[in-house]
Order: structure tokens, then sequence, then C-alpha cells
């Protein structure tokens, strides 16, 4: 058994390693031709870097289709050569080959999971930078930064937890000043801060240090800290990472929720990255039983399904970005074909048997 689950195996690999290579030149193609058609600075080594930093993102979305495109060959193939009747009458039913079979599109699933976290991120970023390069465009301007530290001048810097570059106003505020000898002479801290001709913060905390012994503390409902802050420099310091992998996306919607600022589009974003996460599985796990009915409509219903599955998630992602529905409810897609592969699999049966 364990020699026929290998050759199962073998013959799924091969057939992704023809398939997404495939699909993936046609998508960098059809890319190329539109970004050749638009693009200033026609820079080849520079296109060929920006072909190759696509690539993951390319995989990422051709794989899912790839899983189904793969069984669908691996039953056709065993059905026209006929090794499907030795299997099946050796005792191997076609639900207990699909449990085994089924390791396969979860394997892929990590493989996605991976790419999305460690890959994708550097990748993205590498190609929005030559994108802008061959389109004669200037870098994209953050919208909103967390986390940071700045240099007001030489000798004063200043944190804050988050703020909105567009708005100019921001939470968690810290201010410290230092003397020539690099002792700090000032600390300003503050909940709340708006960015004009000055920084206004309120509920601030004002602490005057001469000397380490000797310091006073005042605590001021509103304290113009009298220095121009020039945020189209602060915007070209301060270096954000568009989200991409689900980590970034968690942790930039859970930062939006703690200052108040909207999270719902990082959220919908974040779930349906789990979505795409998770489709080899789902998609392989409902088309399996469908593979083994030899009737020409079947190919029409797994297109069908694949299509009925990647429109459904967008709607509803975009549905949970203006707080329509619950983020959960993204998965609705996912439960329904779940449910679906379910009752399938309890019918299975080879439909020349």
């Amino acid at each position: 058994m364990k020699i026929l689950y290998r050759y199962l195996y073998k013959k799924l690999t091969i057939y992704l390693l023809v398939i997404i290579p495939s699909f993936s030149i046609v998508a960098i193609l059809v890319e190329l031709i539109e970004l050749l058609r638009k693009a200033k600075n026609l820079d080849f080594s520079a296109i060929a870097l920006y072909t190759l930093y696509q690539l993951p993102e390319k995989i990422y979305y051709i794989l899912p289709v790839s899983v189904v495109i793969a069984f669908f060959l691996l039953a056709k193939d065993l059905i026209n050569r006929r090794e499907i009747y030795p299997i099946l009458l050796n005792g191997i039913s076609l639900r207990k080959m699909g449990l085994t079979l089924f390791v396969f599109p979860v394997f892929l699933s990590l493989v996605q999971l991976a790419n999305l976290e460690v890959i994708m991120p550097e990748a993205k970023m590498k190609a929005q930078e030559i994108y802008l390069f061959l389109k004669n465009r200037p870098q994209n301007e953050p919208l909103i930064a967390y986390n940071s530290w700045v240099t007001v001048d030489k000798r004063t810097f200043m944190y804050f937890g988050f703020l909105d570059l567009n708005k100019r106003i921001g939470k968690d505020i810290v201010i410290i000043k230092f003397n020539k000898n690099f002792d700090p002479v000032l600390r300003i801290e503050g909940s709340k801060f708006t960015v004009g001709k000055t920084v206004k913060i309120k509920n601030a905390k004002v602490i005057d240090l001469k000397r380490f012994t000797e310091f006073t503390i005042r605590k001021l409902t509103e304290y113009d800290y009298n220095k121009k802050i020039d945020l189209n420099s602060l915007k070209k310091l301060i270096k954000i990472k568009k989200p991409v992998s689900l980590t970034q996306f968690y942790k930039v919607a859970r930062i939006a929720e703690k200052f108040g600022h909207p999270a719902s589009l990082y959220w919908s974003k974040f779930y349906s990255k789990v979505a795409t996460v998770i489709s080899p599985f789902i998609l392989g796990f409902v088309v399996y039983p469908l593979l083994w009915n030899r009737k020409k409509y079947i190919i029409g219903v797994i297109a069908g399904l694949i299509i009925v599955y990647w429109y459904a998630t967008a709607f509803l992602t975009s549905m949970a970005s203006t707080n329509v529905i619950p983020f959960y409810g993204i998965f609705a897609v996912d439960v329904i074909y779940l449910l679906l592969g379910l009752l399938l699999y309890r019918k299975l049966k080879f439909s020349e048997l």
C-alpha cells in the first residue's frame, strides 16, 4: 500500500511541477505586456528582477487551482490506463484512497502559509519598488506609522505609539531632550497629540531634570511643544511596509484597533488570506468525489465550483471590510464547501462499477 501511495504522490507532484510553471509563465507574460506598454524606464535587468519577485505571489494564487487540476489529471490517468481497477479489486476504496491523498493538499496549504509569511512580504516590497522605478513614479507615502522613534534635532528624540500622517493626529507620545553631555534634561509624555505649527499634547506629563536628584513634574491637560514637526520629511524617514503576510495584517489590525483607527480593512484582508491558505484543501476535498464520475458535464461543475469559490470569497471579503458582515463570515464559503464535500464523499463511488 505504501508503494501505491508513493506512486500516486509522485504523479501528483509531477503534475504540479508542470502546471504551476505553465500557469506562472502565462500570468507573468500578461503582466509584462501591460508593464512594457506603460513603462517609462525600459531597464531589462529591472524587468527580469520584477518578474522574479512577482513569482511568489503568482504561485500563491495559482496553487489552489493547480491542486484541483492535478487531482483531475490523476483520476483521468488512473481511469484511462485502467490502473484504478486493480486498486479497487485489492480492497482499496475511493474513500480510503481519498483520505490518504488529502495529505497532499494539506501539505500544500502549509507551503502556502510559508510562502505568505516568509517569502512574499520581502518579494512584494522589492517588486513594488521596481514597478515604481519602471513607471517613473515616486514611492508611495505611508498613511499610518506606529511604534517609531524619530529625531527632532541633534539632541531631541520623539517616540509615538500611533500616528495618522494624513490627519496629523496620534496617540502615546514621548519626547526626550538631552544636553551636550547627552544627559536627559526634559521628558514629555502624553496620551494624545496633534501635529501642526506646534505639537499639542493632551494629558501631558512634563519632567524637567536639572540633575538626577533634582527634578520637577508637571501634569497638564494640554501642553504646547513649541517645535515644528515637518511631516513631509517624517514620511520619508519612516519606512512602513504594506502588510502582506498574516502576521503583518494581524499586527496592523490590532494596533489600529488599539488606537481607534479603522481596522475593518485589515481584518477582512487577514481572514481572506487565511481562506486562501486553506483553499488547496477545501477545493481538493469538494472536487475529489466528482472526479470519479465520468459524465461530461462534471468538468463544467468542477470549473463552476472553482469560480464560485473565488468570487464568493472576494464578495464576502468586500462586505466584511465595510462591516456589513462579521469578519469570520468570510469562511462561510469554506464551510459550505466542506459540507458539500462531506455529502459527496459519503455517496462516492466509481461510475463504471
